[in-house]
């Protein structure tokens, strides 16, 4: 987490000195409430990186890193951060009131603005493979990128959240529909009005598809489009 910080931040400093060729190769993956997305990437991530010797090329996924890296730069604790963006927006008068006080305000706005700098950056830099965050969205300008998107039926996502959070079907149940509701409305937040539904280029059934058989897949569309080398 320390040298992708690290690393992240003096890149971040170099772009305003140098310009690059190409943008990508990332991988994008989003995922409904259930659909185990870390592991994934972990074993993808890996195995990309056991084809590649040079260190510099070696490939990194990120999740709960980009809400770190974003709060950083906003000189925030990452759950206040976290529950901003998380939140709805402040009204008009909210925004005046907060203008009159010492108190350091970022907006839902400011917030969402400093998530979709990290991510692009991340994906122009490229050899990541990107967690959620709208990342799909935000990096569909780049040639180089593969997007996928992790879903399931209802009632097994309901069972893999009472397996993985230890609850009731029903605490479930509800846990999911809000926490989808959320992913989609975080989404649509970076398209824009005149766009057409993002489509993804790969989406798997996790009640069909295990993990292993979902990054072999990946793997072979991704040597496809020349992404690894």
């Amino acid at each position: 987490m320390d040298n992708l910080l690290l690393k992240y931040m003096n890149e971040r400093i170099m772009h305003a000195t140098r310009k690059i060729s190409e943008p990508g190769p990332v991988i994008t993956i989003s995922r409904e409430c259930g659909c185990s997305a870390s592991l994934l990437a972990d074993n993808l991530n890996s195995q990309i990186n056991q084809r590649i010797t040079d260190p510099e090329l070696k490939w990194r996924w990120v999740n709960k890193e980009i809400l770190k890296l974003a709060s950083d730069e906003l000189k925030m604790q990452q759950d206040d951060f976290k529950r901003i963006v998380d939140g709805a927006d402040k009204n008009f008068m909210d925004e005046i009131v907060y203008s009159f006080t010492d108190k350091y305000y970022v907006t839902n706005t400011k917030a969402r603005k400093m998530i979709e700098e990290v991510v692009r950056n991340l994906a122009i830099r490229g050899r990541a493979i990107i967690i959620g965050r709208g990342s799909e969205v935000l990096s569909q300008g780049i040639p180089r990128s593969l997007h996928v998107r992790l879903f399931a039926p209802m009632e097994w996502k309901i069972k893999a959240m009472c397996l993985r959070s230890n609850i009731t079907e029903a605490e479930a149940e509800k846990l999911v529909i809000q926490v989808d509701k959320q992913r989609t409305k975080f989404k649509e937040y970076y398209l824009d009005k005149n766009q057409p539904r993002f489509l993804y280029d790969a989406e798997f059934n996790c009640a069909r598809i295990g993990q292993n058989e979902i990054v072999g897949l990946i793997l072979k569309i991704a040597n496809y489009r020349s992404l690894l080398i």
